[in-house]
C-alpha cells in the first residue's frame, strides 16, 4: 500500500486465447473452447482465485478477417451472463459502443446484468472506429470522428439518467439532436448506485466525458514518462469536473509474455516471428502502415529516412492517432538503427500498447515501479497465451505483489465499484 492508501487494481483481458496469433495452438486447446461457457467461467474463476478485480473483453461491430486473433464473435452480454453464476466477487467489464447501440436498450441490458451479478458489472464505453461497421447497421457511411464523440457524450448522459431513474428515481425527459427519451427503467437501482463507466482511451475528445462520469480510463503508454503525463492528465480531468482525483483511476494496458527467464520469454516471441511467415508478413504490413511506406520499398539494412519518420509523425498527430504517434516517437529516439532492427524491436511493442517480455519477478518489479511512480493505478493485463499465463500470474506474480504491500490479500468489497474505491484508498459500499 502506498502512503495515500492506494492498492493495485488488476483486470485480466480475455481476448479469445491470447494476443499471440498462435495462442489457439496452445497444448490442450482444440480451437473451439471460446465457444463454450466453461472456457470463460473456468478462466474467470482462476482470475478470482488470484483476487483480480475484473475480467475484460473487447468487442467489435464488424468482421475482422479470418486471420484475426480475436475472431470469437460472441455477444459480450451473453458471454458474461454465463460467467456470473460461477463467480462471486470478480467484476466483469462489458464493452459496448455508443456508435451502434440505443441508449435505453443498453442501459437496460447493463443494469439487468448488474443485478444478476449482485453489482459486479461495469461498462467499457467505446466509439466504433471501423468504417466497415456501418454496413452492418444499414448505414451508407460511418459517422465522422467528431460526430461519434458528440453522440457518445449525449449517449452516456442518457444512460446515466436512465440508471438514476431506476427504483424511485426521477423520470427521464431527454430531448437533444441525437436522442429523445422519455420514461424510466422498470428495474431496482443498481447495487453499486450506478454501474461504473470505464472510458476506453484518453483521447482529447473523450476527456470531458471521463472527467464527469467515468470511474476509470483504459489507455496505452509505451514508456513510464508517457504514462506519468497521462496519469496527471486524467486526474486533472476529474478535478476539473469537480471530483476527487481518486475518483478516476488510470489503468494502462500491458501485453505480457512470461517465461522462467527474460531470455526464454524473448525467445518465444522471436520464434513466433521466425517460424510463422503469416505473423512476419502481418508485422511488416503493420509496420509499413505505421511509417507510411511499404517495407518492401525500403532497404532493411539502412536506417529509416528522417523525412519518412517526420511525415508519419505529422500524419499521426493530424489524425489524433495516439497509438501510432507514441510508437513513432519510440522509433525516432534511435534514428540510426537499420530498418531490420526496428522490425525486430517492434515485436515487443504490440502495435502501440505497453508490452512486457520477461520473468514473473521482473513483471512484479515493473508493475510496482509504475504504480509507486504514479504512472498507473493498476493494469489491464493482456497475455500472449490466456490459459498458460494466468496460473503463473495467480501463483507467482500475485504473491510477489502482496509481499511488496501493493496488492490485497482478500477482497474488500462485493461490487466492482467497491473494488475501484478500495484500490484508490476509499472504503465502503454505495447503498442501492
Amino acid at each position: 500500500m502506498t502512503d495515500d492508501g492506494r492498492r493495485l487494481f488488476l483486470a485480466y483481458n480475455l481476448r479469445s486465447y491470447g494476443v499471440s496469433p498462435r495462442a489457439w495452438l496452445s497444448p490442450g486447446l482444440t480451437g473451439r473452447e471460446i465457444f463454450t461457457a466453461e472456457y470463460w467461467s473456468r478462466t474467470a474463476r482462476l482470475a478470482e482465485r488470484g483476487l483480480f478485480d475484473a475480467v475484460f473483453s473487447g468487442d467489435s461491430a464488424q468482421f475482422l478477417g479470418f486471420n484475426r486473433i480475436d475472431l470469437d464473435g460472441l455477444d459480450r452480454f451473453v458471454q458474461w451472463a454465463s460467467v456470473v453464476p460461477d463467480t462471486e466477487r470478480i467484476g466483469v467489464i462489458v464493452t459496448a459502443s455508443t456508435t451502434y447501440n440505443d441508449p435505453y436498450r443498453l442501459a437496460e441490458r447493463l443494469l439487468s446484468l448488474d443485478h444478476l451479478s449482485a453489482g459486479r458489472v461495469s461498462w467499457n464505453l467505446v466509439t466504433t472506429f471501423a468504417e466497415d461497421a456501418a454496413a452492418n447497421f444499414g448505414l451508407a457511411r460511418h459517422p465522422e470522428r467528431g460526430l461519434r464523440y458528440r453522440r457518445a457524450e449525449d449517449f452516456a448522459e442518457v444512460v446515466v439518467r436512465l440508471w438514476d431513474s431506476a427504483g424511485d428515481g426521477p423520470e427521464v425527459a431527454h430531448h437533444s439532436g441525437h436522442f429523445t427519451v422519455s420514461g424510466r427503467l422498470p428495474l431496482p437501482r443498481s447495487p453499486q448506485g450506478r454501474p461504473p463507466i470505464i472510458r476506453a482511451s484518453s483521447s482529447s475528445e473523450g476527456r470531458g466525458l471521463a472527467g464527469r462520469l467515468a470511474s476509470a480510463v483504459f489507455d496505452s503508454a509505451l514508456t513510464i514518462e508517457e504514462a506519468q503525463a497521462r496519469y496527471r492528465m486524467v486526474k486533472s480531468d476529474a478535478r476539473d469536473a469537480g471530483r476527487r482525483p481518486a475518483d478516476l483511476a488510470y489503468l494502462p494496458g500491458v501485453r505480457i509474455v512470461l517465461g522462467s527467464t527474460s531470455a526464454e520469454a524473448r525467445a518465444r516471441v522471436d520464434e513466433l516471428f521466425t517460424e510463422d511467415p503469416i505473423t512476419r508478413t502481418q508485422h511488416e504490413v503493420w509496420f509499413g502502415g505505421l511509417i507510411g511506406v511499404p517495407v518492401a520499398d525500403l532497404d532493411q539494412e539502412r536506417p529509416i529516412s528522417p523525412a519518412v519518420l517526420e511525415a508519419a509523425i505529422a500524419a499521426a498527430e493530424a489524425g489524433r492517432d495516439h497509438l501510432r504517434a507514441s510508437t513513432l516517437a519510440v522509433l525516432a529516439e534511435t534514428p540510426r538503427l537499420p530498418l531490420s532492427e526496428h522490425l525486430r524491436r517492434t515485436r515487443y511493442l504490440s502495435g502501440g500498447h505497453g508490452t512486457f517480455v520477461g520473468a514473473p519477478e521482473q513483471l512484479a518489479d515493473r508493475m510496482e515501479h509504475w504504480f509507486r511512480s504514479y504512472a498507473a493505478d493498476g493494469f489491464v493485463i493482456a497475455p500472449d497465451l490466456v490459459t498458460e499465463t494466468l496460473p503463473i500470474l495467480v501463483d507467482e506474480v500475485v504473491p510477489l505483489l502482496q509481499e511488496r504491500g501493493i496488492y490485497k490479500r482478500e477482497y474488500a468489497s462485493s461490487t466492482l465499484a467497491g473494488h475501484l474505491r478500495a484500490a484508490s484508498g476509499q472504503v465502503g459500499e454505495v447503498a442501492a
